[in-house]
């Protein structure tokens, strides 16, 4: 049976061919599509061989495109869910772009001498302030939470 590179399509002779892990299976490819795709993560080589029609065991790969599609999705709907949660309705002072919050921080009060820092430190105590940050300049802003 002829192999033929399932990247570009060009018939392979027995010393021509490489094995290059696409998505759950190794598919053979020729020397130039190695070079060119082996940079890439397993998933984009699985979605590009899946996408040229040529790949070996299909079945699979097809299964294995699907899943990866689905955690695709399911990752973009968290990172939305998570942005909606720390939206604040603020709007940056800079660029007017809307603030988020990253939550509460303990930043340490406090002057560097050459002697004693970390005792001054240590007395000096900390500050707890709410950071904003802007998601489209990435200006942060500190905030002393009210006290309850």
């Amino acid at each position: 049976m002829e192999k033929i590179c399932i990247f570009c399509g060009r018939s392979l002779g027995r010393w021509e061919r490489k094995s290059l892990y696409c998505g759950n299976g190794t598919q053979t490819v020729c020397k130039e599509c190695y070079e060119k795709y082996s940079p890439m993560t397993n998933v984009e080589r699985g979605l590009l061989a899946w996408e040229t029609g040529r790949a070996e065991s299909r079945e699979e790969l097809r299964e294995f495109v699907e899943q990866a599609e689905r955690t695709r999705e399911e990752k973009q709907e968290k990172e939305r869910e998570d942005r909606e949660q720390k939206r604040t309705g603020k709007i940056c002072l800079r660029c007017g772009g809307e603030m988020l919050d990253l939550g509460s921080m303990k930043l340490k009060l406090g002057e560097e001498t050459f002697f004693f820092s970390d005792w001054n430190r240590l007395a000096s105590g900390s500050l707890d302030v709410q950071v904003l940050r802007c998601e489209d300049c990435g200006k942060a802003e500190f905030y002393i939470p009210e006290q309850k």
